[in-house]
């Protein structure tokens, strides 16, 4: 006997479905805002013909009309006369004796366009199958004519950088079974293991999580730079360690506060330092003894993040910024426990400290809003890069980071200048807790943020596999 689906509109966005005969919950469907519902409905019964292996019944109620549908496994839809007979969902009420209602069909017909646009107008011939449809994946919020790509989203054209993130390759774990989406909902409603679509939001992410843990060069280091205050500096390289240290693991990542006395790294940590875990007390105590300097020595004087990742605080105080000889020597003893660094920079391009962080990077990330100032300062970074280092340009990305006071009409000018110097440009989502100046702790942060920066630190480690000590 086929399985029956009882599926009631409940607005003209949302809709309930229950499966019945079976003791699970019922499961709300919604449109999207490139999906109406008729397709949401459309994908999720041809999803569970495909686990079931079998045609699907469905009872779709909207308003007053009640019609009687067929879903094969090939998304194949038909209209029909019900083969068992369906129980009521919910009483109705009479409708008005002047009101008639129509007769079914007698024989099985293609679904009409309207008001469940199921079927395309081209017909497929006979004993050809019907390709299935392409999944909905969340596109970039598109605010010019030459947007830049979502980090969320599809990465294609000129970024050629991102394509190992972006495009997966042979993964055992593609074959677990989905666990977000409409085939995660199926599959924790009725115990099914259907595998996410291959090009689906999940399989990307998944792909991601493989190439934060996979191999580094050694001593990598991923270096945040933009001379501008202000922009996102801090608060991403914390929230993108604490990310790498989620899927590489806990004591695998460190990021450094490089940055000019007095900044906020500090005040952004979700552990806060407590005295004596900075850069300046570890170099005092433990150079002359760096080659024999133990790890649980060393994590004396940093501080654990709830994730696992470490970081180190700059100088307080009295105390003056890192030279290029300190930052190189504190880089040389982190180098031997972690196998990333993150360098979050200050606003003085003169700094040791910050010509350290360029000479070093295995990749640079460059945090921008869209003002214009921000945009300004960003290309006169990225002059100065070229000027020092020109090969380091290969293996930068410009993140435009949204927010409230952003100007839309800067992102054309910004996304054709990067491009120019071949730096690719992407976006992050608007992540409140970023904007508030509040401590970062990754679970505090929006599901499409988390998801974001998954795909950004993926990015990131991909590129300082091209990196040329």
């Amino acid at each position: 006997m086929a399985p029956t689906v009882e599926i009631e509109a409940t607005s003209a966005t949302t809709a309930r479905a229950r499966l019945t005969g079976a003791d699970v919950p019922p499961m709300d469907l919604s449109a999207t805002e490139d999906k109406a519902l008729a397709a949401v409905v459309h994908e999720f019964v041809r999803t569970l013909a495909e686990g079931q292996q079998a045609a699907v019944e469905v009872v779709y109620r909207t308003g007053k009309d009640t019609r009687f549908l067929t879903v094969g496994p090939d998304g194949k839809l038909t209209e029909t006369a019900p083969s068992v007979p369906i129980p009521v969902m919910a009483p109705e009420p009479d409708p008005p004796a002047t009101e008639t209602v129509a007769a079914q069909p007698p024989g099985p017909v293609t679904v009409p366009a309207e008001p469940i646009a199921y079927t395309t107008p081209t017909q497929v011939p006979q004993g050809v199958q019907r390709p299935a449809q392409p999944p909905t994946v969340p596109a970039p919020t598109q605010v010019t004519t030459r947007p830049a790509a979502s980090l969320t989203g599809s990465i294609s054209g000129r970024l050629p950088a991102f394509s190992a993130p972006s495009v997966p390759g042979v993964d055992p774990a593609a074959h677990r079974p989905a666990r977000i989406g409409m085939r995660g909902r199926l599959n924790a409603m009725l115990g099914l293991k259907l595998a996410p679509k291959t090009d689906s939001r999940e399989i990307r992410l998944r792909a991601a999580q493989n190439t934060i843990a996979g191999p580094v060069p050694e001593d990598a280091v991923i270096t945040f730079a933009n001379v501008k205050g202000g922009v996102g500096k801090t608060p991403l390289a914390i929230a993108l360690a604490e990310t790498i240290a989620e899927y590489r693991g806990p004591a695998t990542v460190a990021c450094l506060d490089l940055g000019e006395i007095g900044g906020s790294f500090a005040e952004r940590l979700a552990v806060p330092p407590t005295t004596g875990q900075d850069a300046a007390s570890l170099l005092t105590d433990l150079a002359a003894a760096a080659p024999r300097v133990r790890p649980s020595t060393l994590t004396r004087y940093l501080t654990r993040q709830p994730n696992g990742s470490y970081v180190v605080a700059g100088p307080t105080g009295a105390a003056t910024p890192l030279s290029y000889d300190e930052a190189a020597m504190l880089a040389a003893l982190l180098g031997r426990h972690y196998d990333l660094l993150l360098a979050d920079t200050g606003n003085a391009t003169h700094s040791g400290s910050w010509r350290w962080a360029i000479a070093s990077a295995h990749a640079v990330i460059v945090p921008l809003p869209l003002r214009r100032d921000a945009a300004v300062s960003a290309q006169r970074t990225l002059a100065t890069i070229s000027a020092l280092h020109p090969d380091v340009l290969a293996r930068t990305v410009v993140v435009i980071t949204d927010g409230p006071g952003d100007a839309p009409m800067v992102e054309t000018d910004v996304v054709d200048a990067f491009s120019e110097l071949g730096v690719p440009v992407c976006r992050m989502p608007f992540e409140p807790l970023f904007a508030s100046g509040e401590r970062i702790a990754l679970s505090h942060l929006r599901r499409d943020t988390q998801d974001a920066l998954t795909v950004l630190a993926a990015t990131a480690v991909h590129l300082t596999a091209g990196a040329v000590d």
